[in-house]
């Protein structure tokens, strides 16, 4: 079943084939920077599977070149409301997309920079989760 998300005021809609099984974490500092959070979730997809409607022009592209895998990482949110979108890296087959686009999030099935996760956060089963 198709999966469909946005940015916070509908200028951009992306649109995949399904949401994916498991959701990946990021927890650099720069991601951490961009998404304004302690880490940020993702899914890694082909190029292929992701549909990114943008009529009115409001996606926006910034180069972060400084970065902890030396990598140059473009980043690409909504100019209006500023929500990130995606990251591309050169070299790298998939496209980085924004979990937080979507209503539902697949639990986590890797991280990468553990080292630099919050010493306070721990992984919160839902039956520990405040209702």
């Amino acid at each position: 079943m198709v999966a469909e998300g946005h940015c916070n005021c509908n200028s951009i809609k992306v649109s995949i084939p399904a949401l994916p099984v498991k959701s990946g974490i990021c927890y650099c500092s720069n991601c951490k920077r961009a998404g304004s959070s302690m880490c940020s979730i993702v899914f890694m997809l082909d190029h292929s599977e992701v549909d990114i409607q943008d009529p009115s022009g409001a996606l926006k592209n910034y180069t972060d070149a400084n970065t902890k895998s030396g990598n140059a990482i473009t980043r690409q949110f909504c100019g209006n409301c500023g929500s990130p979108v995606a990251s591309l890296v050169p070299g790298f087959p998939k496209i980085i997309l924004k979990a937080g686009l979507f209503d539902q999030l697949p639990e986590p099935g890797h991280s990468v920079f553990e080292e630099d996760r919050p010493a306070w956060m721990k992984v919160v089963n839902a039956d520990e989760a405040e209702k």
